[in-house]
């Protein structure tokens, strides 16, 4: 019975060596061959958008002590003896953008523009664009409306193609008090400030909108 025993625990021990034999052969058939390769960092980076005054020519106006049929050399009509007013400006950014130009005229005390032909007359203009003739600009079908003191005109367009940096704009300012200016006028004074604006014309369609007039259609801002 002894000698049984220790036969039937000798095969016992042979039992369980096989198990584990099958064991191991089965971890090594999951084993998969695999390999791996990654490709350089892809980045991403936003493009700019940037415009401010340009070189040391541009020329900030303070007109004092007018009388009745002074003006500027570009002006339509008048003494054309005063200095117009230039401002530089420059596109500096990277995409391809649309530029346009906010216009507002201020008083303190006695306003010199009434919005009428006897009142001060502004001549704005970027290159051969005319943005304000006398006291009208042009909305976006192009009807000419008075600028109202004290109100905005915002976003007369001045390219109907998209502009590249850097890209430099020159805006000239003339100005006529008429004549006929009513003696209600003496010691009136009023000024008129230009906001240029640039925004990505990618992805913003200009519609119909025309360089010189408002575009509205642009998200600006």
């Amino acid at each position: 019975m002894k000698t049984i025993n220790k036969s039937m625990f000798s095969i016992g021990g042979g039992l369980l060596a096989l198990a584990a034999a099958g064991a191991l052969t089965i971890g090594a058939t999951m084993s998969l061959f695999s390999a791996s390769s990654s490709s350089s960092a892809s980045a991403f980076a936003t493009g700019t958008v940037a415009v401010g005054l340009g070189d040391s020519a541009s020329v900030t106006c303070n007109v004092t002590a007018m009388s009745p049929g002074d003006s500027s050399t570009g002006a339509a009509t008048g003494s054309k003896s005063l200095d117009k007013c230039t401002y530089n400006v420059k596109y500096t950014g990277s995409l391809p953008a649309w530029l346009s130009v906010d216009v507002t005229v201020n008083t303190t005390g006695t306003n010199l523009y009434t919005a009428g032909a006897t009142g001060l007359q502004f001549y704005v203009k970027n290159g051969s664009t005319s943005i304000i003739d006398g006291v009208n600009y042009k909305v976006v079908g192009g009807t000419n409306t008075p600028v109202t003191s004290g109100v905005a005109v915002e976003h007369i367009l001045l390219n109907d193609t998209p502009v590249q940096g850097p890209n430099s704009r020159t805006f000239d300012i003339d100005y006529l008090l008429p004549l006929l200016a009513p003696n209600a006028l003496q010691g009136g004074a009023t000024s008129i400030a230009l906001t240029f604006n640039a925004v990505q014309s990618a992805n913003q369609p200009i519609g119909s909108c025309v360089a010189g007039r408002q575009c509205n259609s642009i998200t600006w801002s």
